[in-house]
C-alpha cells in the first residue's frame, strides 16, 4: 500500500529527472531543495523501532543516512563542480560522512541497556 508521502517522493524524483533532462539549473537547485524535504518525511517514516535488534537497527540507520549523504554529495554537482574550489571539496565530503556516523552513535545511544546506564550513571536510577 503506498502511503501519501511515498507519491510525492516518487513524483518529486520524476520531476527532478524531466529537469535534469532539459538542463534547468537553477530550477534542478530548487527543486533539489524539495527533494530533500520531501526524503527526510520519508526517511523519518522508515526509521526502524527501538525494539528491533541493534544490528537490524544499524543496518537500517547507515542505509538511511547513506541516502541523506548521496544528496550532500549531489548538491554541489547540481551547481557546477567545475565551479567548486579545493577546500570546498573537503568540506563536502567531511558533511556527507557525518549523517552515517551520526546514526551510528544514535543508534548505540538509542539501546535500552545504554540508556539504562547512562541514567544510573546520572543517578537518576
Amino acid at each position: 500500500m503506498l502511503r501519501p508521502h511515498d507519491v510525492l517522493f516518487g513524483l518529486l524524483c520524476l520531476m527532478l529527472a524531466g529537469m535534469l533532462a532539459f538542463h534547468l539549473g537553477i530550477i534542478v537547485v530548487t527543486l533539489l531543495g524539495a527533494f530533500a524535504c520531501g526524503s527526510i518525511y520519508v526517511l523519518a517514516g522508515m526509521m526502524p523501532s527501538a525494539s528491533d535488534s541493534l544490528g537490524e537497527r544499524i543496518f537500517t540507520s547507515v542505509f538511511l543516512s547513506i541516502v541523506l549523504s548521496s544528496l550532500i554529495l549531489i548538491l554541489p554537482g547540481t551547481i557546477g563542480a567545475h565551479a567548486i574550489r579545493h577546500d570546498v571539496q573537503k568540506t563536502v565530503i567531511v558533511m556527507a560522512a557525518l549523517p552515517p556516523l551520526t546514526a551510528i552513535c544514535f543508534e548505540f545511544v538509542r539501546t535500552p541497556r545504554v540508556i539504562r546506564s547512562i541514567r544510573h550513571w546520572l543517578g537518576y536510577d
